[in-house]
């Protein structure tokens, strides 16, 4: 048995964080600082170093992520997880990366494998996002002109930590306005609410879209990879038609300028949210992957 020294993930583990995912990067917004830091902090994340791999353990939810760092044995991965089923009950590896079966040879030998797709993450060209080409995005285009010719004064706006309250009373409203509940819409809430207790210390950047000195969208996100950004939040007035759309276009030509990608995470399953992702045309999915431990 593996002792499993497990420490609680806090903000002092930043440079940390930001040194294994900058030397070994991954596509999945589960492995993003910010998330990590917000949704870790509700869920009481654990870290270990095993092997020279970031190892992250959600005990919420028993999942162990796959290891970030360099090459293993299969074996010593399984070996790993049976530890952590020893100390914890049905604990499963999760995050398998699309590459297992050449970079991790005999991993199929010990996990039952399979892919869950309503954890899959959403990608966008950020080209296609900043310039709505082609007939699949006109409405989109559309709505964003008429946006315009309702609001034309409107002004995009960097988000500080002063704006804690006025983003997480607009949050707020939004869900209240729109009737909306749920185990998840309520724990992005929360998560929303740690991310702007933290902004200064989070490798974090958003805007707000402003008309008449009232919020009307706000989005937030982070650097994923060195060629991707990744989108955290996103609200907005739905009284305000194409304010969807704008805040969507706007955040998508700042992301442009230093980025390839946009990750837009997960539609958790939600019909809606999948009709909405799948709208803007992904370019491709990123695969949610979980291993149960078999050998």
């Amino acid at each position: 048995m593996t002792e499993l020294n497990l420490q609680l993930l806090t903000p002092q583990q930043i440079p940390l964080l930001q040194d294994f995912l900058e030397r070994f990067p991954r596509q999945s917004c589960d492995y993003t600082v910010t998330n990590m830091l917000t949704w870790g902090r509700l869920y009481q994340i654990q870290y270990l170093l095993w092997q020279d791999n970031l190892i992250i353990y959600n005990p919420k939810y028993h999942a162990i992520c796959f290891p970030v760092g360099n090459s293993f044995h299969a074996a010593d991965l399984a070996a790993l997880v049976k530890s952590f089923q020893e100390q914890f009950d049905h604990a499963t590896l999760i995050l398998i990366p699309d590459d297992w079966e050449t970079s991790f040879p005999g991993l199929g030998g010990y996990f039952h494998i399979w892919e869950d797709r309503d954890w899959v993450d959403y990608v966008y060209a950020s080209e296609d996002l900043a310039l709505l080409k082609g007939k699949k995005l006109a409405k989109k285009k559309n709505l964003i002109s008429q946006y315009i010719r309702q609001y034309p004064d409107y002004h995009v706006l960097p988000i500080n930590a002063g704006h804690k309250e006025v983003i997480l009373s607009f949050a707020t409203k939004w869900k209240r306005e729109r009737n909306a509940d749920g185990i998840h819409l309520n724990s992005e809430m929360q998560a929303l609410q740690y991310t702007m207790e933290q902004w200064d210390i989070l490798p974090v950047q958003g805007y707000i879209i402003c008309h008449q000195n009232k919020i009307s969208a706000f989005s937030i996100f982070s650097r994923q990879t060195p060629d991707m950004a990744t989108i955290h939040y996103e609200k907005y007035n739905p009284d305000m038609k194409g304010a969807a759309q704008l805040v969507n276009w706007e955040v998508a030509r700042i992301i442009h300028q230093n980025y390839r990608w946009i990750n837009r995470e997960q539609d958790m399953g939600l019909e809606g949210l999948r009709r909405a992702k799948e709208s803007y045309d992904p370019a491709y999915l990123v695969s949610f992957r979980s291993g149960l431990l078999t050998a």
